[in-house]
C-alpha cells in the first residue's frame, strides 16, 4: 500500500513551506494539519521527545523533522519523483545551495519575520492559535513563543541592533538569485532541484513582512519563480541543467554561497569535535553547541563565550565532502571545475573531525568515530582555499571557466 503523508507546520515557517512544495511537486498523497496546541499534543508529543516543526508523519508512523531526511527516504522509494540531479557537479551545487538556504537565507528570513516585525508576528501567531485555543490563552502562548524566538536569535547575534545589516544581506541575496535565475524556468534548468524549494520557502516568509515585500517588489522574476514552484503538480518535464551549461551569474551565486556557508560549517565541525571531547561516550548531539559549555576550544577559532553553533551545519558539510570526492578514483571534469571555480577544490579530500549520522530523528556521532590531526588538517585546507578565493579578483573569465 502506498504511503500517505501528514505535514504539520505553521504558515510562518520556511521549512514548512519547503516541505509542502516538495510533497506537492512529487505528487505524493498529503494532508496538512496546523501546528496548533491541540495538534502538537495529539500528533507531535507522542512521537517525538521534543517539539519541532515542521513534522512530516508517514502512514507507517515514521516521522521526519528534516525535509532532507524525507528526501533521502523518498529517493529510495520513489526514484522517479526525485529532485536529486543526475551528475556529481549538479548534486554538489544543489546540496550546497540547499545547505546555505536552510542555514543562512531561511534563518535571516525568519529573523525578519519574528524580530524585525515582532508585533505583527505576535498578532499573526495569536490568530493562528485561536483556531482551537481560547483567545486569552492563544495570546499568552504567542507572547511566550515570540519572546523565546527573539531570545534564540539574540544568542546567535541576531538582535534588533543588526536589523539594517541583515536586511542589506537579504537584499544582496535576492539580487544574486534574480540574476542567477535569469529567464530560465528554474535555477537548475527545466526541472527544479531540492534547493529551490528551500529558497522558495524563505521567499514565502520574506513576502509576509512589509520590509521583505518591498524588497521582492524589485524582483518580479523571483515572484514568478516562487509561484511556478507553488503551482507545479506531479512530475515536471525537462532535465536539470548541467553545471557546465550554467550562466556566469549562477556561478557567482554559488561562489558567494560557498563563502557564506562553508566557513560557518567548518566552525560547526570543530565545535562538534570539541563537544565530543568534553562529553566522552555521548552520541546524541544537542540542537545547539555553545562554546561556553565546552572545556577545550580549538586554536583555529576564537573563544567567544556566547557563540552558538549548529551541528546540522557540520552534518551538511560532511555530506558535501562525500559528494566532492572522486568516485572509484576517477576525477569528474565537470565536478573538478565547479569546485575550483567556487573555491572548494580541497573538499575532494575533506574528512570531518567527527563522523555524524542522522539517527532516530536526531544527529548522532558514530561509535567508530576517531579524531585525528589529519582531520583538522583538512579543515584548514578548505578554510585556506576559501580565503584565497575571497582575496582573489572577481574575473568573469575565471567564473566562466566551468565550461568543459
Amino acid at each position: 500500500m502506498a504511503l500517505t503523508y501528514t505535514l504539520i507546520g505553521t504558515p510562518f515557517s520556511a521549512a514548512t513551506v519547503k516541505a509542502r512544495l516538495f510533497l506537492r511537486w512529487a505528487n505524493l498523497p498529503m494532508t496538512e494539519k496546523p501546528a496548533t496546541l491541540n495538534v502538537v499534543q495529539t500528533y507531535i508529543k507522542p512521537r517525538l521527545k521534543s517539539v519541532a516543526t515542521p513534522v512530516i508523519v508517514c502512514s507507517d508512523q515514521h516521522a521526519y523533522t528534516d525535509t532532507r531526511l524525507l528526501l533521502d527516504s523518498l529517493r529510495r522509494d520513489h526514484a522517479a519523483r526525485t529532485v536529486h540531479p543526475d551528475t556529481p557537479a549538479q548534486r554538489f551545487a544543489s546540496d550546497l545551495l540547499e545547505a546555505w538556504s536552510d542555514s543562512r537565507f531561511s534563518r535571516q528570513a525568519d529573523y525578519l519575520f519574528w524580530v524585525c516585525e515582532r508585533e505583527q508576528a505576535e498578532a499573526r501567531l495569536t490568530r493562528f492559535l485561536e483556531t482551537d485555543t481560547p483567545a486569552d490563552l492563544a495570546a499568552r502562548q504567542a507572547r511566550l513563543v515570540v519572546a523565546q524566538l527573539n531570545q534564540h536569535f539574540s544568542k546567535r547575534g541576531l538582535d534588533e541592533q543588526v536589523a539594517d545589516s541583515v536586511k542589506a544581506q537579504l537584499q544582496a541575496s535576492l539580487e544574486r538569485l534574480d540574476k542567477a535565475l535569469g529567464d530560465s524556468p528554474f535555477l537548475f534548468g527545466e526541472r527544479p532541484a531540492m534547493a529551490e524549494f528551500s529558497l522558495a520557502g524563505a521567499l514565502q516568509v520574506i513576502s509576509t513582512t512589509q520590509a521583505g515585500s518591498d524588497m521582492l517588489d524589485k524582483h518580479p522574476r523571483l515572484k514568478t519563480w516562487r509561484t511556478r514552484l507553488s503551482g507545479i503538480d506531479g512530475l515536471a518535464q525537462g532535465a536539470h541543467r548541467k553545471a557546465s551549461s550554467s550562466p556566469s551569474a549562477f556561478m557567482q551565486l554559488m561562489r558567494h554561497v560557498a563563502q557564506d556557508f562553508v566557513p560557518q560549517a567548518l566552525d560547526s565541525a570543530t565545535a562538534v569535535s570539541d563537544w565530543a571531547e568534553a562529553n566522552p561516550g555521548a552520541r546524541a548531539l544537542p540542537d545547539q553547541i555553545t562554546l561556553g559549555g565546552i572545556r577545550h576550544h580549538a586554536s583555529r577559532r576564537k573563544s567567544v563565550a556566547n557563540a552558538v553553533w549548529s551541528p546540522r551545519d557540520a552534518y551538511w558539510l560532511s555530506r558535501l565532502g562525500d559528494l566532492a570526492r572522486p568516485r572509484n578514483g576517477i576525477e569528474n571534469a565537470e565536478q573538478y571545475r565547479l569546485l575550483k571555480t567556487i573555491g572548494l577544490l580541497p573538499m575532494r579530500e575533506f574528512t570531518p573531525p567527527r563522523e555524524i549520522v542522522a539517527q532516530n530523528y536526531r544527529l548522532e556521532l558514530t561509535l567508530r568515530d576517531v579524531k585525528s590531526d589529519a582531520n583538522h588538517s583538512s579543515l584548514h585546507a578548505v578554510e585556506n582555499a576559501l580565503l584565497a578565493v575571497r582575496q582573489s579578483s572577481s574575473d568573469i573569465a575565471e567564473l566562466t571557466a566551468i565550461h568543459v
